[in-house]
Formats: C-alpha cells, structure tokens, sequence
C-alpha cells in the first residue's frame, strides 16, 4: 500500500541525512560522529528518502538538460544545457547516492544479517541494487564490492567494473533479495510503517526487484542483443503489474515533505525552464500536456504539474515504462512480433494517460497512434515511434530517456550549438557523466577517467 511521507520521519529522516552528509565519500563512508547502530526502521525512511530525493532531484535535472526536456538559462543549469558539466557538478548527487542513501541501506542489510531479518535485508538490497545501477548508467565504472567498508578503515574505494556490475553483481545482489523478501518469517523484524514506499508490502517489493530485472536487461541491447530481449520479457511476469505497484515515492504539502523538483523551483526560480523542443513533443489530443509542461517551472508559482507541485511522486521505477520496455523487445528481437509490440505500446500509453490524467487514452490520440504506426514500413521507423512515446510518457522517470538515447540514438534531437567545450570536444551530447571532484581529489589512485571526457563510453554504450 502506497503511502504519503509522515512529517515526522520525514523530519527525522533529514536529521540522519544532515549528520551523515556532513563528510566526504571519499574518504568517510561512515561519519564516526554518527551512532555505531541505528535502527534499521530509522534508517530505512532515511535511505529511501534521500534516494528518491538523488533520483527526483539531481538526476532528473541532469537527464532533463542533456535531453532537451528542460532548458537551463541561468547559473550551473545553463551551462549543463551547454554540456558544460565539470567535476564539481555531481560531487552533490554522488555523495546523496552513496553516502546518503546507499550507506543507510549498507548499515541495514550488516544489521539485519545479524539479526536474522531477511525482510529488512532483502528491501535494503534492492534500494542498494537500484542506487548502484543508476550510478553505473550516469558514470560507468563505479564503487560497489569495496564502497562501504569505511569501518574497516578502508577509506578509497576501488571501482567495480560496468561490465562486472551488470554481467554477475546485480544478477546476483537481486537474486539474494528475491530470496530474502520471500522468507515466510523474520525473526529480526520487518519493515512496515517506517518503509514509505512500500508500506511493508513485501510481494511489491519483490516486484520492483524483478522490474528492475528487466531494466537492466533491457539496457545491455546493444551489447548482448537477442539475449537481452529475451531475459527482459522472461523477468516481466513477475514484475510491476499495473501503475498502482509502481516503484516510486509519494512526497507531501508541508514545507519539510516536498518533492525535489519543487523545491528546486522554489530555491532556484529562474535557473530552468521546459525545453522548447520537448514541449513541441505533444500533439492537439495529448491531455497530458497541460499536466508536464509547466508553465510555472522556470518562476516558482505552484500549479497543476504532475511532477513538479508539492506532493508530486518520484518515479522510480513504473509499469508505463515496464510496457515500453516490452513494446521494445517484442519489436526488436530477431523473431519480432509486431502485433504483440503495438499491443505493449498501446498498453504504456494508456498507462501514462491513466496515471497523470486519471482517464484512458483519448480517441483522437490513440487513431494518431495507431496511423503513424500502420504508416511505418521498418522495424527502425516504429522503433522511433515507440521511443518518441517513451520520451513523453516516461519524462521525469530519473535518465530513463538518455539511457534509452545512448541505447537507440532516439528520440532525434540535435545537439547544442554551444555544447563543444573542452570537456566535451565533439560538441555531441555527453554519453556520461564525469566522476566527482572529490573522488579526484581523495581517490585518485582509483580513479577509472583521470580527465573528464564526457563522450568516453562506457560497456553497455558500445
């Protein structure tokens, strides 16, 4: 069962976070000031919070620019739009991600093995799966099997390889979750209120971790090809089901509840606004529009945004994207099936209607639909159609649409002008994000990328 953050742990939650924020990833994992052993129902608020508060906020920032759903005008935003993105800009997200999020859910799942609470080990294991993912798809190479052991005093973590990360630790991270979230008893305790995603509900949680099963598949296409269409339809059954199991936060009004493109809005009123070229994105019939495109975004004013008032949800994974990633992999297969595609894509638009207008797909958009795709004589040419409703349906999901640019090369958009710089000399758009000064400075030795290059790609991008 979905459930709107309690003010109080919301506010007790950030007292954790602020404690735990207050040192460096690089050279504390654990900030000695921090008790030895919280609560694991404390730290639990604390990790998803400050998760979907990396992946609402920051990311969804940084994935918006690059994609041309948001235009940065003033400050760091105007120069990411322009592909200027140096060290110091993901210093912020990074130490949010690993340090905020992914230490809470470290310390839950030490905690739970010793107390023998397999549920608390398997809902931590998937946050950790999630937050570990979404780092390698923005950087590459990144800490995991050596991140958290500050407590033993190790203070400059290695770096797993993409490769490794996809190919065997994930699988088998959310495998052992699987395993643990299905136990019939944990004597240590089990997540119930203080789980705000969720609210406990177990059989939800093991949806998301097969739901993020089939991301991943998904996004290896251009490495494993037929084999990752096939796994990603093999997870799927068992993933989220409809838009009432989605993977997401629900933020609320109060000043200490709100969701992080809303406080953007307000701490940083004129800094961004939406992107001309998303918003030509919509057509006559498209009823969504006046619920994304948001005219207010760029001043502040509070309006009827699906994504960026208040209490707007942080998607973090969704059945409207589980439906694209279907519609994707029966199309592209090499056995492809195209009616059982269009009926995918049929699905996760009247999802996306369904979840932001809370009414089926209108009849005019659905004959549209329907005509560009009758219209298309390639695999390629409805590819594109399926990702141009992707880009719409799934905005604001974290940098689901610059994964699935760097996949496909689609949606078509044309770079920046202005975005060839000395980190990013062929003026494309970046294919990554460059690691944190921090990490240059206090883990150098291990560093993968000594000098930012924005257009280093990584294994799935090749």
């Amino acid at each position: 069962m979905k459930q709107y953050i309690n003010k109080k742990i919301w506010i007790a939650t950030f007292m954790i976070a602020g404690v735990v924020s207050s040192c460096d990833f690089g050279d504390t994992n654990i900030n000695p000031a921090q008790p030895e052993e919280v609560a694991m129902s404390a730290l639990l608020p604390n990790a998803e919070v400050s998760l979907s508060w990396a992946i609402g906020g920051e990311f969804v920032r940084m994935g918006g620019l690059l994609m041309q759903q948001f235009e940065g005008i003033n400050a760091q935003q105007e120069d990411n739009y322009q592909y200027l993105i140096r060290e110091a800009d993901t210093d912020g997200v990074w130490q949010r991600t690993y340090f905020n999020a992914l230490t809470s859910s470290d310390q839950i799942i030490r905690q739970a093995i010793e107390a023998d609470a397999p549920h608390y080990q398997g809902v931590a294991q998937v946050m950790m799966a999630y937050g570990i993912s979404v780092l390698a798809d923005a950087f590459g190479d990144v800490p995991y099997s050596d991140a958290f052991g500050a407590i033993d005093g190790n203070f400059a973590p290695q770096y797993d390889s993409q490769e490794d990360l996809y190919g065997t630790i994930l699988p088998a991270l959310i495998s052992d979750a699987i395993s643990n979230l299905s136990e019939t008893t944990s004597i240590g305790g089990s997540p119930s209120t203080d789980d705000l995603i969720f609210g406990g509900n177990l059989d939800n949680w093991i949806a998301a971790a097969n739901s993020l099963r089939v991301r991943l598949a998904i996004q290896t296409s251009k490495r494993n090809g037929d084999a990752a269409y096939t796994d990603a339809l093999s997870f799927l059954p068992n993933a989220i089901s409809d838009n009432s199991g989605d993977f997401e936060m629900i933020f609320g009004n109060s000043g200490n509840e709100v969701n992080p493109q809303f406080q953007f809005s307000q701490d940083r009123a004129g800094n961004i606004r939406m992107d001309a070229t998303f918003a030509t994105k919509f057509i006559a019939s498209d009823t969504r529009e006046p619920l994304i495109i948001n005219p207010d975004f760029e001043t502040g004013e509070e309006n009827s945004g699906y994504y960026s008032v208040s209490a707007s949800p942080v998607i973090l994974m969704s059945y409207v994207e589980l439906k694209f990633i279907e519609a994707e992999a029966e199309l592209m297969q090499s056995a492809s099936d195209l009616a059982a595609s269009k009926s995918a894509l049929d699905a996760a638009v009247e999802a996306s209607f369904l979840k932001i207008t809370n009414t089926t797909t209108p009849v005019a958009y659905q004959a549209d639909l329907d005509s560009r795709w009758a219209a298309a004589t390639t695999n390629s040419e409805r590819l594109e159609i399926l990702i141009d409703e992707k880009f719409i349906g799934c905005y604001s999901h974290g940098i689901i649409s610059w994964n699935d640019y760097r996949r496909t090369g689609l949606p078509v958009l044309t770079p920046n002008p202005q975005g060839q710089n000395a980190f990013n000399a062929n003026g494309e758009i970046p294919r990554r994000l460059p690691y944190p000064q921090e990490e240059r400075l206090l883990n150098l030795d291990n560093l993968p990328i000594k000098t930012p290059n924005l257009q280093t790609r990584f294994w799935w991008d090749q």
